[in-house]
């Protein structure tokens, strides 16, 4: 492994410190509620931080005063806010609206309901408690670009295809909505992080025993928070039956995938046999009422084709960015463009036989068993109710690592020469902040310009007066934001250009 630098340090110090100061800014820009379920999710939380408990999937209502702090998230200013405690007074029970988060397991939402209690949301203004979560969120993702950056790193042995690597999180504007806002997505994003990380180390010669212990620990969080966490499951299973192969028995490696199963099983599998004991299924519909069912007739069926046309249409869109709830998209030309070319170069260089084919299968699982999972699960409810429905891109942020790894082994392989990768750099150094900047502006234009292509004096004003940050401090976070983009994209371009003299070693680390 090349020894770590100090330029390369100060290059992924440089992303982090970016990434964070990015995701901050989207907290304060995006309106309340104006995330994918956001209204859901933070009802969810102020449910079990006001003491309702966490009711069987399908029997949990909005709270009336979600609704009503709902009411006031584009007609009240933020300094104008009514707290919490008012609200309820006024508000008190539930509205006749289901919640579909109780089919989720509770976990993320009683963490998220102590940082409520921490910061005393029920006396402060409604809006406090949704950015206080926002920000808790943002403080979850901050450690993506390390771990981007180190599992490319220790797959590729190339320091400056790990540190673009880490960049590349700038290219995909939706990661930044999401990770920026209420969700229980976000801890499921960190731990698929985490777990590809811990399966790199284990693909390339850790073979620790803690290191086993602490991947188990990893999945079963995540399969304490969310049922798309649930993939990751086979994904480690396969890989640790591989990793070590040619080196440990096969016997050996058994024993260590049954060791990690059973951390797994003891501490990450309650919820699920809760479902089964219970309800006779694994994952229970939590809003059943509003999924009517529409039986296709004995003359028409499902229209498998047409269906393929719409998945790849919203999966794509809704990767890249589509913005609040689904409602402000980025360009097809751009999503679609860049989706084309990422298959082109994943499915031409990153199988190619080589001594660490073993690691790209491995690592091209994840993000295959949870579109496969998808896609199926799309379909099926298609096929019931006549109606596409639930096709998220985001679903596939727990294993972005894995996507960005793959496709960094497909572009080292196929850029061999130093000019080449250099060329290579440069245009995604300058491509990816870009896409970065125009994700932010299309989604302010969506939600303050009626999305025509402009910035007018109207819209400035509407959004320092909503923002809880107010017209001082969402100029600061700007400049911010700004200079973060830019010491990160001189810190790249320094660290990739002080390696011209040397050339990395194009193959990949063997599985020993």
């Amino acid at each position: 492994m090349p020894p770590l630098s100090r330029a390369e340090r100060i290059s992924v110090i440089a992303v982090t410190a970016a990434f964070a100061l990015l995701l901050t800014l989207w907290a304060f820009v995006t309106p309340m509620f104006a995330a994918p379920d956001e209204a859901a999710h933070y009802d969810a939380a102020e449910q079990i931080a006001i003491g309702n408990g966490w009711p069987d999937p399908g029997t949990m209502d909005l709270l009336a005063v979600t609704y009503a702090e709902q009411g006031q998230r584009s007609t009240v200013a933020s300094a104008d806010r009514a707290t919490v405690a008012d609200l309820i007074a006024t508000n008190p029970g539930f509205h006749d609206y289901p919640n579909q988060m109780s089919q989720h397991p509770p976990t993320y939402y009683a963490v998220a309901a102590l940082v409520l209690k921490a910061v005393g949301f029920f006396h402060h203004p409604w809006d406090v408690g949704v950015m206080a979560l926002r920000l808790f969120n943002v403080l979850m993702m901050i450690p993506l670009p390390f771990l981007v950056w180190s599992t490319v790193r220790r797959v590729t042995r190339s320091p400056r295809t790990a540190v673009v690597g880490a960049l590349a999180l700038f290219a995909v504007p939706q990661l930044a909505q999401i990770g920026s806002a209420v969700s229980n997505d976000v801890p499921v994003f960190l731990l698929g992080a985490v777990i590809t990380w811990l399966v790199a180390r284990t693909m390339t010669g850790d073979h620790r025993w803690s290191t086993l212990v602490w991947l188990g620990v990893a999945v079963a969080a995540v399969c304490s928070v969310k049922g798309t966490g649930l993939p990751t499951v086979p994904f480690v299973a396969v890989a640790l039956l591989v990793a070590g192969r040619g080196v440990l028995p096969l016997r050996t490696r058994i024993a260590r995938t049954a060791v990690t199963g059973t951390v797994v099983a003891v501490l990450g599998s309650w919820w699920w046999i809760r479902n089964l004991v219970l309800f006779r299924t694994l994952q229970p519909k939590g809003a059943d009422e509003l999924r009517v069912l529409k039986p296709w007739g004995d003359q028409t069926s499902a229209d498998f084709g047409g269906f393929l046309n719409v998945v790849w249409d919203r999966l794509s869109t809704s990767f890249w960015g589509q913005f609040g709830a689904l409602q402000f998209p980025m360009t097809p030309i751009l999503t679609d463009t860049l989706t084309v070319i990422a298959l082109a170069a994943v499915i031409g260089w990153a199988f190619r036989r080589s001594p660490s084919r073993d690691v790209v299968v491995v690592m091209a699982l994840l993000p295959a068993i949870t579109l496969v999972v998808q896609v199926q699960d799309n379909f099926q409810s298609y096929d019931d109710t006549q109606v596409i429905a639930g096709v998220q891109g985001r679903y596939l942020f727990a294993s972005l690592t894995a996507l960005i790894t793959v496709s960094a082994i497909a572009w080292h392989r196929l850029l061999s020469a130093w000019t080449d990768r250099e060329r290579f750099a440069t245009v995604v150094r300058w491509a990816f902040p870009l896409i970065a900047l125009y994700g932010l502006t299309v989604a302010y234009r969506g939600f303050y310009e009626n999305f025509h292509l402009q910035a007018t004096t109207h819209g400035l004003a509407l959004m320092a007066n909503l923002t809880t940050a107010r017209q001082p401090g969402i100029v600061v976070l700007i400049v911010l934001a700004a200079a973060g983009m830019v010491w990160a994209f001189l810190a790249v371009r320094r660290f990739v250009l002080a390696g011209r003299a040397r050339v990395d070693p194009v193959g990949a680390v063997p599985d020993a």
